[in-house]
This record gives C-alpha cells, structure tokens and sequence, in this order.
C-alpha cells in the first residue's frame, strides 16, 4: 500500500467536520487550555507559505494539550473591517461586504486545506451585525464610566455626576482633561450643553478635536501610510492637517496598570521593552510660565527641573490653543504662512524628520518662573500637540534637538550642567554638576532635580509629577467600513447612546467621503435621521475596535444576550497561549489589555490580563530575484539589461537599476548560480512586453545572471509561493513539517521549495515502518526490546521538551532520527509505532489518524488523551562499554554489566590481554574508575 498524502488527508479533513471531532464544549471536568492565533484580515490576496507559520505552530500545541487531557479552546474568525475593502470598493464599485464575504471563503479553503483543529462552529466575524453588536455594547460601557484615580478604577459617570453634584469638581480625584475648578452650585447652574461638555472630559471614551490627514483633490480624509512626503500616494495631491470633532478612548488613565501588567504576563523582554517605551512613564515636575500679559500661563511638563535656568525660549505645537491669542500683530503673516506649511505635514512625518529645522516666533514673552526674565515664545512642528502639554520650555545646552534650534535661529545657549568630570557623557545625560543656577549650583543633577522641584512647589507654581508618551486612542475614522458608533445627537446636539443594538450599517453604493471629509455615511440621510428626531454619529470605529476583544467573544460565540456568559469567561479566563506576530506589539496588544482591563474593572471578566504567554512567530521571507538593467537607454534607445556577472563591463553597479522578476522565469533561483535562459527571458517578455524591444547582454554561457537577495515575501517582490500548491504536491503534513522544520519558530528564515522534499522523503520512510513497498502489514505485537524502548524514550523526552520550549523544529529533527533508529533496528513492534504515531500526531494530523486506524483503534487519536509520556527507567544501560587507559592512552575497551561494583571493574580491566602487554613487567600505582565512564591504569 502506497503512501499517497491527498487521498489520506481529504479523508480525514471530512471525517474530522462530519464528526465535529474538534467541537469544544463550553465547560468540562477537564483542565482547560486556550490556544489562540492572531486571526487574519481577509485579503484579497489570499495565504501565501508565511503566513501558516504561527497557524501551524499553534495548532501543533493545541493537538498536543487536547492530547495531553485537556478542554482545548482553538478558535479562528476574521478581522474583517478595514480600508483595504472600501478602497477596493471605490476602485472597483464592490461592495465591502461582498469583497469581504469572497475572501473569508477563500481564506476558509486555504486554512481547511492545511488540517487545523479550529472548532468553527466558534468562528467569529468583526464586520457581522452579530458580532459588533457587541463591540458596540462595550464601546457604550465606556463612554458611560470615567476613572476615579482613588479607586484606581473605572466608576459609572452617575457617581461623577453625584460628586460634583454634592462638592463639585475640587473633591474629585479622576483621570481628566478639565482644567476649569467649580463648585456644586455651578454645576446646578451649568446648562445640559455645558453639564455634558464637562462631563466628555472624563468619560473613559469621548469626543474631541482631531486633526486628520484631508486630501481635497481626493475629497477624502488619508491613512498615514497613504501619504509620501506631504502628498497622497495615489495621485500625489496635497495633504493638509484638518481638524475634526472626534472620538477617542482615554487609554492613558489605564497607562500605569498597563506598565505594571508586563511584570505579570509570558512576554519576550523585546516585546515588553517596546511596550514600555511605548507608554513612557517618567517622573519629573509639571510647572507654568506666566505670559508678559500675565493673563495666560503655559504648562509644560519636565523630567529635568535642575536645568530651568538654562531655558532660553519656549516652543509650542503650532496646533496650541494659545498660538494665536499670542501672536502679535507684527508676527501674524509669518505665523500664518508656517501655520499653513504644517497644514500639509503628518504628525509621523514631524516626528520622524529629525533633520529639518523650523519654526516661527509669535512675537510674545513668557517670563521666566525662577529669574522674571522675559522668554521669547516660538512654534514649531517638533512640538506635537497630542504628546505632554504641547509646550516645551527649551534648554539648548542640555538637549540636542533645542540646540539645533538655537543655532538655527540665532538664540542664547546657556550652560547648566558642567560635565567635564564625567569625559565620556553625552548630551542630556543625567550627570555632571549644576552651574550658572543660583541655588542650585554645585549639585550633583540627581541632587539638584528633587531641590528643584521643592522650590517650585514653594512658590505654588508646580508640582511633582509623573507622566506618560502614551496618548488617548484616536477612535474615529471617516469610513464607511467599520462599526456605527451607536451615538446619536439630539436638536440640542446633546449625545444620547442608542440602545436598540446593534446600530446596522446602512446599503450603499457610493463609498467615498463627503466633500467636507465627513465618512460616506453622511450621505445617507434616511439613515442619519432617526425616528426620534435625532442625528446618528457618521464616523466608523478603527480596526482595531473588533480585534480588541474578540478572544473573550470566542468563549461563547453564539451569545444573544450578552457579550459572553459569566460562566463561559469564569471557566475559560484568559489566553494561555497567544500567537502572532510582533508587529502588533504596542497596537493590537496595547488596546486589546486596556479593553480587557476596563471590563475587570465591572466586573465582566476575572482576570486583569488577557494573555497568559505571547510568542511571536518569525518572519518566512522570500528569495527577491532582480536583473540588472541600464539607467541610460542605448544609442537605439533600447532599454538594456546585461548579465549580473558582466556590469563591471558597463560602468558597475552604479549605472545601473535592479528590476524584480517573477521567480517562476529563473533557473537555480536562490542560488549563485541564478539566471534566466533564453527560454526565462522569453517568459518574462511576455509577462512584461513593454520591454520587448530590450536588448539583452547575456554572459558566454548565454545566461542573464540574476541578482538574489532574501527580502519580504510580496506580491510586489512575484516571490509569493502559494500554499496550496505545496500541498498539491507534498501534501499539507508535509507542509506542516517543513514549516516547522525550517528552523526556530521566533526567527525569520528564507523559504526554499527545494528543501521539501526531504520530509517528503522521511514520510515516505516513515509509512514503510508500517507497511512493506507491495502492501504487506508488517506491524506485529511482539513484546519490543529494551533498545527499540530506550529509542521511542529518547524522542518523546526530546520532543516533550521542545514542544514545551517552542523548539518546534528540533521535534521534526527527532522523529527524523527515531525513523532512522526503528528502520535499522527492523522494528515493527506494535508498542512502539503506536508510540511514535502518538507522538507524531500533533505534527502530521492526517498521518497519524490513518494509521492510529491501521493499527485498530475506531476513535480519533485526537481522542485519546493519552500523548505519550517518558519513561527514564528505559534509557538506564544494561552494559556500558568502558574504555581502558594505561597512564591515560586508551589501549583497550570492554563492555560491563551496568552496576558492576568498582573492584569488579579493575579487575576485568587488569585482566584483558591487551592490557597484559602494556603492564607487564611494570610496577601498577593505581587504577582509577570513572563511573560508565572509563578506566585509567597508572603505571
């Protein structure tokens, strides 16, 4: 009987979903374990071989705890909103549903094809009304808390509301963004507009002013990464900042609980590390600077209070509110004309060019809090309204970026701290000793900062604070692809929340925004006006607004009444395992923790964590093959491509442009020997006959040599290789292993075709233990032999540990050398394949259940429970083989019972016949034995 991997695989990929054999009841006797991946956005393009990786590697731990007794949870759906679906949908007229509803088909197909355990009757879908309906829910749970800073919690906005009804907001202790104090009396005085305008400033989600990126040309609000250099990258039209009512989740009154969290949770140190700096805490003073009017004062926030006397000029975010109340009449062309130039900069871009120097001067003072000096007021785009206060009190001798700015604009550089006792200290470092700083001169800095802050404290005009880079979470997008905000605004503009859930999205055919930027949505008045006289919210929620809390809907999918059940999330918990990759690291992961804490905080869920244990797979890359061609056409005006090996010929590589070509044209692609043949050259012709008239220099041998380097697997690279075609053809435990085999599951590794075939042959291999080339059933019952045991022992021990450890690769590696141990053992014991079959299980599904079938079992091997568990006592010797040393050359060796007191040792060693003739004649000092080890005669 052949082993033929499609035949077997089809056969139990449909006994597998006829049987529901991977159904997971919702609660069990048994210990649960919950296994999770990262799910996908349906894209158009499909899988390509990257991105089963973590896929695999998480289905092979599922398998083997379901084999290990445990109730596994291995769930898969779709992060199904998104732009890439309404921009296909503006391009083309398709709806996003539509686009979307055929890629999660064909996503289906490629995960059902690979034989993942997934229990899809759990399968959930951002963008089904079903789903976000839920999504929905908590988004009103937010709005209607705020975060009481005393009970370092969430609390019902209604026990705000009795706070400032009793003592107003002086007794209140809340994460906020009102600066204005009141009374109990004021509030009873304020009116609805204004009750509410407060209240937006401590709601845990709320609305603001935004700035989006607006293309007008477009009619349309922009990503950032649609955005090259100022200009959309489709069609290269201007692009301006432009502010708009939005809303946002206040994540940074979670910011310590989510610093404090990492210390709990299985994250890589590189991952945490990210995460940390991401949130940025620091410890520092927050102080004010009176303006010459004295009218107005500016809040800046500062981790180096000691260098205060070195300030010599003030920058604002040119979005500050104060910047044109500042402006003097003298300054207000130049302020007008670098406010525009900011217009058309992304926040990224202005924090990512380091190199530019700009700014503009308001023509206004602040005066200094410890000197009364005055201090000149100066905006630039370095300053960002959205990080700290969107003020910076600059000390251009103690930072690099003030510095530049100093000496582009010609202002005073005032040194503060002398560090010539420390030679190698760099700029900004918290060494040396204050000078030119009146009471603090001659302090150490980590002396002068607390002295520093004392002072201001005394002369009430700041304080000790601790601050965070993390921001609240803009939660608006200008789309019609997303979750409806169940919001509406009455004819006051009041916000009311909408409880007839879910808020449905309405048909449309039109999916560009609105002339004034506003989402589609707007269009669609039938929608926007409700029966009550109300007005909906237009904007959509973000991506990650469904991706934030998915794995909790994954407990109890088809709940109608509530997100999930107390008894499902009680049973359940939390991830004990979550895959995916690290560039979610501080989105995905960041918001996907703060949800999960807010819903601790009323009590929904019973952990503070969503995760138990991240590992981030790596990357598969692809091999990018390139062919050189000639900046400058020929005299004919060809475009000319020459032989890798021949460009020193026509000036080097400086003359000439990499082109990336198909891999499916190049011969050894890869190699060092990769080329197109004239055959390949053909080919890529005719995938690409605007270059038909080229001419091409090929090398003796007439070969187009290929440049090869390893890169992105990108469809713009044509280096994509299809999983379904590997399974095609190797079949997917093939695949399975490959991937796994390719080397440690957290690195990045280049993908080779060629390399599969090895498992291939192993498979192969493996199926003859059980069956002869003709057919013939050769497993029998025999009782096997203490080395056939001490083999199987050896790999479950070795696999055991890598399974444990992530060391995926290593397992593949150990069931290669347990089938070469068996083949040359002739072992065909039926203890021992059933071993291996068990073993085996979790790598290579389909295998294993043809032949857990074959050896007479009628359940699924995933039914067992019983994955096998090492056994030390059959890796002791019977024998060891000692060698034996004269003055410590080995001169001979013997084989001895295992256990064999120390004198019985000596005595065999002194007796063997080859050792006769090296001691004979001679006086023996001693005879030293290593316990299974060796012997060493002295002579």
């Amino acid at each position: 009987m052949e082993y033929r991997p499609q035949e077997i695989e089809e056969k139990w990929r449909s006994y597998w979903k006829e049987n529901k054999t991977y159904q997971t009841p919702t609660t069990s006797d048994k210990p649960k374990y919950y296994v999770l991946d990262m799910f996908p956005y349906p894209s158009g393009a499909g899988l390509h071989v990257g991105h089963p990786l973590g896929y695999i590697a998480s289905d092979i731990f599922a398998r083997y705890k379901r084999l290990s007794g445990f109730n596994v949870l291995h769930p898969m759906g779709y992060d199904a909103f998104g732009l890439p679906a309404e921009q296909y949908a503006i391009q083309t007229g398709v709806h996003p549903a539509v686009s979307t509803a055929e890629n999660v088909g064909r996503y289906r197909q490629q995960l059902d094809k690979l034989g993942f355990s997934y229990d899809w009757d759990r399968s959930v879908n951002t963008s089904s009304p079903e789903y976000y309906k839920w999504t929905q829910q908590i988004f009103i749970w937010l709005f209607e808390h705020y975060y009481d800073t005393t009970a370092d919690k969430a609390l019902p906005i209604t026990e705000l509301i009795r706070q400032f009804e009793q003592a107003g907001s002086e007794a209140v202790a809340a994460a906020h963004s009102h600066e204005e104090h009141f009374s109990a009396a004021d509030w009873q005085g304020f009116s609805a507009q204004e009750k509410e305008e407060v209240l937006m400033n401590y709601r845990l989600a709320y609305r603001k002013v935004g700035y989006v990126n607006w293309c007008e040309e477009l009619g349309t609000v922009l990503a950032n990464d649609e955005i090259k250099d100022g200009r959309s990258e489709r069609g290269g039209f201007p692009v301006v900042q432009k502010p708009m009512m939005q809303w946002a989740l206040r994540i940074t009154a979670y910011a310590q609980r989510l610093l404090d969290g990492l210390d709990t949770v299985d994250f890589s140190e590189a991952l945490k590390t990210q995460q940390r700096n991401w949130i940025g805490r620091s410890e520092g003073a927050e102080l004010f600077f009176l303006t010459e009017n004295e009218e107005d004062k500016i809040e800046v926030f500062t981790t180096r209070p000691d260098t205060l006397f070195g300030v010599s000029f003030m920058v604002l975010a040119p979005e500050h509110e104060l910047v044109q109340k500042l402006t003097t009449a003298e300054q207000k062309e130049e302020i007008d004309a670098y406010l525009h130039y900011v217009e058309g900069r992304s926040e990224r871009d202005r924090m990512m060019d380091v190199k530019t120097i700009s700014g503009a001067f308001t023509g206004s003072y602040a005066i200094h809090p410890f000197t009364g000096k005055k201090v000149p007021i100066w905006i630039s785009e370095y300053v960002l309204a959205g990080y700290g206060t969107g003020a910076i009190m600059a000390v251009p001798s103690d930072d690099e970026r003030d510095q530049r700015f100093a000496q582009h604009f010609g202002l005073d550089i005032l040194p503060v701290v002398d560090q010539s006792d420390y030679p190698n200290a760099e700029m900004g470092q918290k060494i040396g000793k204050l000078i030119n700083s009146d009471f603090l001169n001659g302090l150490e800095v980590k002396a002068a900062i607390p002295k520093a802050i004392e002072k201001l404290e005394a002369l009430n005009i700041g304080q000790r604070k601790v601050n965070f880079r993390l921001h609240d979470a803009n939660f608006s997008r200008q789309r019609y692809w997303g979750e409806p905000f169940p919001i509406s605004y009455d004819a006051e503009g009041l916000t009311q929340v909408e409880t007839a859930l879910p808020v449905e999205l309405p048909e449309l055919d039109n999916f560009q925004p609105t002339a004034d930027g506003h989402s589609p949505l707007a269009r669609v008045e039938s929608w926007v006006n409700t029966p009550e006289g109300r007005k909906r919210e237009t904007d959509t929620m973000p991506g990650f607004a469904g991706s934030s809390w998915y794995f909790l809907r994954y407990m109890d999918p088809k709940n109608e009444n509530a997100p999930f059940s107390e008894e499902a999330v009680n049973y359940w918990q939390d991830v004990d395992l979550y895959l995916g990759g690290a560039e979610h690291a501080v989105g995905h992961l960041m918001y996907s923790r703060f949800w999960h804490k807010f819903l601790y905080d009323l009590g929904k869920v019973p952990t503070q964590e969503p995760y138990k244990k991240l590992v981030n797979q790596g990357m598969i890359q692809g091999i990018i093959e390139q062919i050189y061609m000639l900046k400058e056409k020929n005299e004919a005006g060809q475009t000319v491509f020459v032989s890798a090996d021949r460009i020193a010929e026509y000036g080097g590589e400086e003359a000439f442009a990499l082109l990336p070509v198909h891999i499916d044209f190049v011969s050894n692609y890869g190699q060092e020997d990769s080329h197109l043949t004239a055959e390949g050259v053909a080919k890529f012709l005719e995938w690409r006959p605007s270059y038909a008239n080229a001419e091409f220099i090929y090398n003796e041998a007439g070969q187009l040599m290929t440049d090869s380097e390893i890169g992105k697997m990108s469809k713009r690279y044509y280096n994509v290789v299809n999983p379904d075609d590997m399974v095609a053809l190797y079949g997917s435990d093939c695949f399975r292993l490959y991937e796994m085999f390719l080397g440690p599951l957290e690195d990045s590794k280049p993908w080779n075709t060629s390399g599969i075939s090895g498992v291939a042959k192993f498979l192969r291999r493996l199926w003859l233990l059980f069956y002869s080339p003709e057919g013939e059933w050769l497993v029998q019952k025999e009782t096997p032999t203490a080395k056939e045991r001490k083999a199987l022992h050896h790999c479950i021990k070795q696999v055991q540990h890598g399974l444990e450890s992530f060391s995926l690769n290593t397992c593949v590696s150990d069931f290669m050398k347990l089938s070469n141990e068996l083949r040359d053992l002739n072992c065909h014991k039926a203890e021992i394949l059933e071993g291996f079959v068990l073993l085996l299980a979790p790598f290579a599904p389909h295998l294993a259940e043809e032949l857990w079938q074959a050896l007479g079992h009628q359940e699924s091997v995933f039914k067992t429970g019983a994955f096998p568990s090492f056994n030390p006592a059959y890796l002791v010797e019977d024998s060891i083989v000692y060698p034996v040393c004269v003055n410590g050359k080995k001169r001979a060796a013997i084989e001895l019972a295992n256990g064999l007191a120390q004198e019985a040792i000596k005595e065999q060693a002194l007796a063997l016949e080859d050792i006769q003739k090296w001691i004979e004649g001679k006086t023996i000092r001693k005879v030293i034995v290593v316990p299974k080890r060796m012997v060493n005669i002295v002579v």
